[in-house]
């Protein structure tokens, strides 16, 4: 069985487009495989449960069970994510959040990979408005940059508050209760805060990258995607506290110092005056960064155009296609 969890959050307006990614999946890629699809909702206000239920209520039999995790008052993004995680059925599964997309690429190729690694760090790609993909191809460095990432520089890049493994698919078996546990420190960096604790736990994972984007991130004045919005301020000062958190156990002087310094930069991203947000390209992360960018150039340079050209036009009208279908009555 695969699993599909989608969260959502006064979202009703957009989540027929992910289910309808999701439905677009099974019914293109999916023959022979059985499937859960676990809905979590955190209390939205509009009308984000009934909007889900009617999708249900029509595509319901392409799944072999359906949860329902719909709360009463408002927990957080990371509590609702360990309570889907609990209930996944099979060995693989995807997270997705409600207001995204899953793109038309064959999901179950990525996760078939997952026979000879660990975790899977995919690409994806950023739209606004009527499906128009963000093509400038500096916005996915630290995307591509997922190449060139591993084994102990993972961990610490991960430690340091790398925005990467984002769209990862990981096996199921990785999902320790010290990793649950962990995720529920925090609110808003599901993750961030998984992925950290998985790689404490397990030194030698074994990971790969696929340049080609698996997840559709919707960019809107609430998202996180959106640096300016209330969510990413904090986001931001949670990602400070995963820092913090990382130094708590850190044996290293030298890169306990780097943690605290980062979790120092980290903050600045929340401050409303532009001057003083600056101060978050003096740390680590963009060190670390910059010095990536100068080793590999070239081939983040081929990387970036590859992911952008070869995939643009596809992703927009996947959007157009998946438009149409909600339409139909």
């Amino acid at each position: 069985m695969f699993t599909f969890v989608v969260t959502c959050y006064n979202q009703g307006k957009v989540i027929p487009y992910m289910l309808e990614s999701i439905r677009y999946q099974i019914e293109r890629y999916g023959k022979g495989q059985t499937f859960q699809l676990i809905l979590t909702d955190d209390s939205s206000q509009d009308d984000s449960c009934a909007v889900m239920d009617r999708w249900l209520q029509k595509h319901g039999r392409l799944f072999a069970r359906v949860d329902r995790l719909y709360r009463k008052e408002n927990a957080g993004i990371c509590v609702n994510y360990v309570d889907a995680l609990r209930r996944i059925e099979g060995e693989r599964f995807t997270a997705v959040n409600g207001d995204d997309l899953i793109a038309p690429y064959n999901l179950f190729e990525i996760t078939a990979k997952l026979d000879e690694y660990h975790m899977v760090c995919t690409a994806f790609l950023k739209f606004t408005g009527q499906g128009d993909v963000i093509s400038s191809y500096g916005t996915y460095l630290e995307v591509v940059l997922q190449n060139f990432i591993r084994g102990k520089m993972l961990y610490q890049c991960i430690k340091l508050g790398f925005p990467i493994m984002g769209t990862a698919v990981y096996r199921k078996a990785l999902l320790t209760e010290s990793v649950l546990d962990f995720i529920l420190r925090f609110r808003t960096v599901n993750d961030r805060a998984c992925f950290q604790k998985i790689l404490d736990e397990t030194r030698d994972i074994r990971v790969c990258y696929v340049n080609r984007p698996f997840i559709l991130y919707r960019i809107s004045t609430n998202s996180i995607s959106n640096f300016a919005s209330p969510t990413r301020v904090l986001h931001n000062r949670e990602v400070a506290a995963l820092c913090r958190a990382a130094r708590e156990k850190e044996k290293s002087h030298c890169f306990r110092l780097l943690l605290s310094w980062q979790a120092k930069a980290a903050v600045f991203r929340t401050k409303s005056n532009s001057l003083v947000r600056l101060g978050r390209f003096v740390s680590p992360y963009f060190a670390v960064m910059f010095l990536l960018y100068l080793c590999h150039f070239r081939e983040i340079h081929r990387l970036e155009r590859q992911l952008v050209d070869g995939h643009n036009e596809k992703c927009r009208e996947h959007y157009h296609f998946l438009e149409k279908r909600i339409s139909v009555p």
